[in-house]
């Protein structure tokens, strides 16, 4: 396989601007500090900051959104539909970008139960959400938001409107090419760096941005270059409809064919942990908690409680416990997510 003609087609993908690529790269000195005078043998650590893309509160999800929102435009699509929970991240970014490209956008949006906070269905992702002028529609807990939503868009169209419906997470094959084009994006930054990863972590939550990473790394193999583990750490848990490994593959797979790519995407090189889900979606545990204030205090660097929280309890696991040398470069891929942190206050405090 030719990784060139591979990423001249990507390339070519159909897709709108909506980023300042690439987003900033740096080494986590202070935390291998932090953890080496533990006792602990830390590897050479660097973050790949998509926390830091330019709409909304940032986050990765821009990515996926510049393939998606094409595919929409392409559809003539005058109205945006999306689902997600009250605290989403990928529900934010969504609308930032149907405000930018001057989109109506509506989100149905399920409450937790019980709430994280007295007013968590009033800050953080939601407020923002609502700032950014989405029409809100609360769904009640365990109630059938695709449902909500499908009825939404069939009322529509009889109103003569196009409705586009954006699947969950954006996690769809023209999602994961924008994941895909990240992965590339930060092998190029280590090379500048002057390393390969040795490895790659990444969080998963509706798996098209894992899906998008596996795909690189076994086209990467394929073609002769190096194994790259990839170690991702779900944070759904039971909370999902589909386990985690299920939906990464199939996601995988509709990256890997809609590139025209010969046979299928492995998984050989996925390291896929469910241990740091903790009670669920949304749902905080010490150990993410934790992760939280290491990364902050030894960085100035803020993760998120639903997502990057938990998959950095997973990595920070996996280096106590000697998963890496000192001599190893692992690159951590920071999703963003950090408004969510204002509806939990209260863990934190």
């Amino acid at each position: 396989m030719d990784i060139m003609e591979l990423r001249t087609r990507l390339e070519e993908a159909p897709r709108i601007p909506l980023g300042v690529w690439p987003t900033p790269f740096m080494p986590m000195d202070g935390l291998r500090a932090r953890l080496s005078a533990q006792g602990i043998e830390c590897p050479r650590l660097w973050i790949k900051r998509e926390d830091m893309t330019p709409l909304g509160a940032g986050g990765n999800k821009i990515r996926k959104l510049e393939h998606v929102l094409a595919k929409a435009r392409a559809e003539g699509a005058d109205v945006l539909l999306n689902t997600g929970e009250v605290q989403s991240n990928q529900v934010v970014q969504t609308a930032a970008s149907a405000a930018h490209l001057g989109i109506p956008c509506e989100l149905f949006l399920g409450r937790t139960d019980p709430p994280l906070s007295e007013d968590d269905q009033e800050t953080g992702n939601i407020l923002l959400c609502r700032i950014l002028g989405a029409q809100v529609h609360l769904v009640p807990p365990g109630a059938d938001r695709d449902a909500a939503m499908r009825r939404r868009a069939e009322k529509l169209r009889a109103e003569g409107r196009h409705p586009y419906i954006i699947p969950r997470g954006s996690s769809t094959a023209e999602g994961a090419l924008g994941s895909l084009r990240c992965f590339f994006e930060l092998l190029d930054q280590a090379q500048a760096s002057g390393f390969t990863p040795n490895a790659i972590a990444v969080t998963v939550g509706s798996s098209g941005t894992t899906a998008g990473f596996l795909a690189g790394a076994h086209a990467l193999a394929l073609s002769g270059g190096p194994d790259i583990p990839l170690y991702a750490f779900d944070t759904f848990g039971t909370d999902y409809p589909v386990q985690a490994r299920e939906r990464i593959m199939e996601h995988a797979e509709e990256c890997w064919a809609s590139l025209s790519l010969p046979g299928r995407c492995g998984e050989r090189l996925l390291r896929l942990s469910c241990d740091f889900a903790g009670p669920g979606y949304s749902r905080p545990y010490p150990g993410m908690i934790e992760a939280v204030r290491l990364v902050a205090q030894s960085e100035g660097v803020i993760l998120d409680p639903n997502y990057t929280g938990k998959s950095m309890a997973g990595l920070l696991d996996a280096i106590r416990k000697g998963a890496f040398t000192a001599d190893q470069h692992v690159v951590y891929l920071h999703t963003g997510g950090l408004p969510a942190l204002f509806a939990m206050r209260r863990h934190f405090a």
